[in-house]
């Protein structure tokens, strides 16, 4: 198993974060999003449906660390 070291960490945290501020953006203007689907292929989705998975994804890791 590969561990992050804390420099590794915080990188992915700040991408993260920068994925979700844009996500919110494309979601408040109604924009589509480009994913990967299972097989990797590309897929357009409602960017307000990335954001409110992401928020739940989020809601349950809080939930789970109390």
């Amino acid at each position: 198993m590969v561990t992050m070291s804390d420099e590794m960490k915080m990188v992915v945290k700040t991408l993260q974060e920068a994925v979700d501020e844009e996500m919110e953006r494309k979601a408040k203007l109604g924009y589509k999003a480009v994913i990967a689907d299972k097989h990797g292929r590309p897929k357009a989705v409602s960017a307000k449906y990335l954001v409110r998975k992401r928020r739940a994804e989020l809601a349950a890791a809080k939930a789970s660390a109390s």
